[in-house]
């Protein structure tokens, strides 16, 4: 594996796309293609996957880990790769948030439980729960 970039949480981080032929399945050499493109601009210093440009409510756990893989394939050893969490569960995105750490990612992006889209959010307790949770299953940032 190729030495990895490290994050730091300063300048421009776009959310990549991810696009899909018509049968939902990832268009993989459209997304390196993608990849490429976006890390070739001037001024990118990480790169955002599996977020909500990249349809991750609609991806699979295993599509998730795929697309991980072929952003660090294209531009991992350029960039450091932010791993979008997005889970209903906080122990589903403990898992998700492990996952990303040990394939590779520099940093999370973390979103909120859509529990608390619910009436969650009248309980502040739930939301410092959620992201506590997955701040104790990794040390990203």
């Amino acid at each position: 594996m190729a030495e990895r970039v490290g994050f730091r949480a300063e300048g421009v981080i776009p959310a990549c796309l991810l696009p899909f032929h018509e049968d939902l399945t990832i268009d993989e050499p459209s997304f390196r293609r993608h990849l490429r493109e976006v890390a070739g601009v001037r001024g990118i210093t990480a790169i955002t996957i599996n977020a909500h440009a990249s349809e991750v409510a609609a991806c699979t756990e295993a599509e998730q880990a795929r697309v991980m893989e072929i952003a660090l394939e294209e531009v991992g050893d350029r960039l450091p790769v932010v791993h979008g969490i997005y889970a209903d569960g906080s122990g589903n995105a403990a898992r998700l948030a492990r996952r990303a750490q040990t394939g590779g990612a520099a940093a999370l992006l973390v979103f909120p439980s859509t529990v608390l889209a619910m009436g969650g959010s009248l309980r502040p307790e739930m939301a410092f729960a959620h992201f506590a949770t997955i701040a104790e299953a990794t040390d990203l940032p």
